[in-house]
């Protein structure tokens, strides 16, 4: 209701005067019944200057303190609102857009891309070697750099685990590749400083045609069978959903949870 401060002015303003001619005329209408029957010791004009001056000093000054008060609660709690609704569609470690987000957006966008589906190798190792908050270190690592490559209008989210997520709103298949290598790369050649030690991570992809009408169930599935596939070429790598021909089959689902190795 209320989005800035402006609004809450304007919103006192009207208030003031809707209440301040309110105020007036009912004091007209009494101070007239009271002249009329002889039960005001002034005269109507001396009782109404004084009246309608006091009436409109009063009840501007009340009303205004109460109206922007009412205002600025109101205010508040619209922005906590919003404020809460937009961290409700992050994910709360990497501040990327959390899975049903990244959804909703792509679903709402009619263009041809490339789905582009992205595994960190041997995360588990990460976790078991240097801790878990480490693993939560390179996590963030990983997403601020896939968020510096495929900045907006590309959509970048983390689908859980060591999963990430990027839609490339672009049909042209060469420029999505030399983005995904540039994100594999920088990842490849970052450090991530942690209370254990320094650690090194790598990226494998796995790369879907997304034209407008493909519906985001058939188009996960082929990205993530070509990620599956680049796991087992040697990880630290992308391929793409034509690369395998459907030779391989993904023993296990990002989508579900589970972590690659």
């Amino acid at each position: 209701m209320f989005q800035t401060r402006a609004d809450i002015s304007m919103f006192v303003l009207n208030t003031v005067l809707v209440t301040i001619t309110l105020a007036t005329a009912a004091y007209l209408m009494g101070a007239a019944i009271l002249v009329n029957f002889n039960l005001s010791t002034h005269s109507f004009p001396v009782a109404l200057n004084f009246g309608a001056s006091t009436t409109v000093l009063i009840s501007a000054s009340v009303l205004a303190l109460l109206a922007w008060l009412l205002g600025m609660a109101i205010h508040e709690i619209s922005l906590s609102r919003a404020e809460f609704e937009r961290l409700s569609r992050l994910d709360p470690l990497s501040g990327l857009l959390n899975r049903p987000a990244f959804i909703e957006e792509l679903a709402g966008r009619s263009v041809n891309g490339f789905f582009v589906l992205f595994d960190i190798d041997r995360f588990k190792s990460v976790n078991d070697g240097y801790g878990h908050a480490a693993g939560d270190e390179v996590l963030v690592a990983v997403a601020e750099e896939l968020a510096r490559v495929f900045s907006p209008p590309h959509l970048v989210g983390r689908f859980g685990g060591s999963a990430f997520a990027v839609f490339f709103q672009n049909d042209d298949r060469g420029d999505c590749g030399l983005l995904v290598e540039e994100v594999r790369r920088s990842v490849a050649a970052r450090r991530v400083e942690t209370a254990h030690g320094v650690v090194a991570v790598t990226l494998s992809a796995g790369i879907a045609d997304r034209p407008a009408d493909r519906m985001f169930e058939a188009m996960f599935e082929a990205a993530d069978r070509a990620l599956y596939l680049a796991k087992s070429l040697g990880r630290d790598r992308a391929t793409h959903e034509d690369e395998g021909d459907g030779l391989l089959a993904p023993s296990r689902r990002v989508a579900n949870g589970g972590r690659r190795r």
